[in-house]
């Protein structure tokens, strides 16, 4: 028994023990991140970390937010300023948000997430997003419905997604797209208004890495579903009509129920040319004149053609950005790899001949006529 008690003992000095632990109640979460460059072109990042307060008149705390920011030379020594400020551990393994502000985002964004992606206590599920003006500015705004400006914005993402004007990609998600020659990336387009609120105003598309522009909603939700990307809705609402005297009744509202892609990539002669064709089964929610199975055939024509017309004017806008958010480069390199070689890596997507074709189908126009 003695023995046994004695290598015991000696076992016990050989355990390393929780050497690596990093305790709860010293850590400060960081829920938001934000990327931006300052006047005298250094680096500017802000954080927002929850403050909670227990409220004196009840048990139900509330969390507010309470928003810091350093300049320096790169996010590291930026967040060693910040730390200083600070009475606890920066701590960024529940990160929920990187924003960038739309100065620093026209430059390549990849360098300025090296720090996240190699520090493994670092958040791999946050959401990354473009800010019209400065990004640290939106750390700032004060909703009257809502004291966590992190849960704020994240509602607003969520909503965003879930009516299909943003993507649903995380830092982890849209790693191998940043790094892939033959794909470009869309992120989240937010701007502070005049009711100091953030908005979701679509999507901002990037050229290598690079913010080039934006779409609006509808556009953001045309492009995902040419993407084949639709959430739980995908609204628009479309003018079908020019005679009738009160306005409201010239225009249809409808949601997409069912959506069928098909894109189809050829190579002749060393030039390419794509057929994407869409397939969309609507709901009519709102159309004040009524008379939706009389109209049925010349409603099918009319969203037919408009969404046509939008698709391609969608196409244009992304071929002059040269952003190419459907992977054209990386089918090109898969099937096609001889072409791909002759062609020129940078410019490539705006020389492609798209034809796009939205055919819509009413299904279903609710309980009235």
């Amino acid at each position: 028994m003695k023995r046994k008690l004695s290598t015991l003992f000696l076992l016990c000095i050989l355990l390393t023990g929780c050497w690596d632990q990093h305790l709860m109640k010293n850590a400060i979460l960081v829920q938001i991140l934000s990327y931006d460059l300052s006047e005298d072109e250094e680096f500017l990042l802000g954080v927002s970390i929850p403050i909670i307060e227990e409220p004196s008149g009840g048990p139900q705390a509330l969390v507010k937010s309470e928003t810091f920011s350093a300049k320096g030379l790169t996010p590291r020594e930026s967040r060693k300023k910040i730390a200083r400020e600070i009475s606890g551990n920066l701590d960024t393994s529940k990160n929920k948000l990187i924003l960038f502000g739309e100065q620093i985002a026209v430059n390549d964004i990849y360098p300025t997430l090296d720090v996240i992606w190699r520090d493994p206590r670092n958040s791999l599920g946050a959401t990354l997003g473009i800010v019209e003006g400065r990004a640290v500015d939106l750390l700032n705004i004060k909703p009257k419905h809502q004291s966590n400006v992190s849960e704020y914005i994240q509602d607003a993402l969520t909503s965003a997604e879930e009516n299909t004007i943003i993507p649903n990609e995380t830092i982890q998600t849209l790693a191998s797209e940043m790094l892939d020659p033959g794909e470009d990336i869309v992120l989240p387009h937010l701007k502070r208004n005049d009711k100091n609120s953030a908005v979701v105003v679509g999507l901002a598309l990037m050229n290598e890495r690079k913010y080039a522009g934006s779409l609006s909603p509808q556009d953001s939700t045309l492009l995902l579903l040419m993407k084949d990307k639709k959430g739980k809705f995908a609204r628009f609402t479309k003018k079908v009509n020019d005679e009738e005297e009160f306005n409201i009744n010239n225009y249809i509202s409808f949601n997409v129920q069912h959506l069928k892609r098909k894109l189809k990539i050829q190579v002749k002669n060393g030039l390419v040319s794509v057929k994407l064709n869409l397939d969309l089964k609507v709901n009519i929610e709102e159309y004040p004149k009524g008379d939706v199975p009389k109209q049925i055939n010349r409603l099918n024509k009319e969203l037919s053609e408009e969404l046509t017309n939008d698709a391609n004017r969608v196409i244009k806008t992304l071929q002059q950005l040269n952003c190419d958010p459907f992977g054209m480069g990386r089918r090109l390199m898969a099937f096609h790899p001889n072409t791909w070689e002759m062609l020129d890596k940078k410019d490539y997507f705006k020389n492609i001949e798209f034809t796009t074709n939205v055919k819509v189908d009413i299904i279903s126009h609710g309980i009235v006529m």
